[in-house]
């Protein structure tokens, strides 16, 4: 059986002495790895179409159960230039890249909704939007895919709709009392109105909201620490990643 699979390239690893491993996010069928024999030969057709957070048209047989595959044929589809050729957005990619591998491992049947939120996260990077809004924007998409969303409908603890606070521990905002008797600090309005924003607009909205404040560093490790909090995931990117933000 010959068959064709659109993927976002997520990672690639050296394999035995000419191959490469790959790990694909696909819109048919999650994610998926590959081996790329001779892809670190100079003669390789295929290395070019393989590269590390490109999108890209690979050939091969599908079979039921498997979850590593044999790559056939590659080719580009979608190089995202800009991303390539800068290092934060590179870096930024990576935790995108890190977070879907973290996020979807556990998922073998098809995953649309996932594969076109990282499609669309990567698209924007690489239009250059701004990096902490997009990662921002994304992490909160697929905590929202998965049943972690953060709250910020009411306080977390007791349900009151006068909110003062955000906590990444208690997965929301707090009201006053609540903030106050655990001890944490109060927020500027704008800051939980800034961080309600980004939770209920997602990725689709992103151009509008990226006119609401000049920064959303707070809000991405607000988003990060909920992550590792709450799902257990460590996003070992996100630190080098913020070598080159600062």
């Amino acid at each position: 059986m010959n068959d064709t699979v659109t993927g976002l390239i997520l990672s690639q690893a050296d394999y035995r002495d000419h191959d490469v491993m790959l790990r694909v996010m696909t819109k048919e069928y999650g994610l998926i790895g590959f081996i790329a024999a001779g892809a670190r030969k100079m003669t390789s057709k295929n290395a070019g179409s393989i590269l590390p957070l490109t999108k890209a048209e690979i050939h091969f047989d599908y079979k039921d159960g498997k979850s590593l595959f044999r790559l056939k044929t590659a080719r580009t589809r979608e190089f995202f230039r800009n991303i390539h050729e800068d290092l934060v957005l590179s870096a930024a990619a990576s935790v995108l890249a890190d977070a879907c591998m973290h996020m979807c491992q556990d998922n073998p049947a098809g995953a649309p909704e996932e594969y076109e939120l990282l499609e669309t996260a990567l698209a924007q990077l690489n239009e250059g939007h701004p990096h902490t809004l997009v990662l921002s924007l994304y992490l909160s998409d697929m905590m929202k895919l998965f049943g972690i969303a953060a709250d910020v409908d009411e306080c977390v603890r007791c349900g009151a709709t006068t909110i003062r606070a955000l906590s990444a521990k208690e997965g929301g905002f707090l009201c006053a009392d609540c903030a106050s008797s655990l001890g944490i600090p109060f927020s500027e309005v704008s800051e939980l109105k800034r961080f309600r924003l980004i939770v209920k607009g997602g990725l689709k909205h992103t151009e509008i909201i990226e006119k609401a404040s000049a920064s959303f560093e707070r809000d991405l490790e607000t988003l990060v620490e909920m992550l590792r909090l709450h799902a257990g995931i460590e996003l070992r990117s996100f630190a080098f990643y913020k070598r080159f933000c600062h």
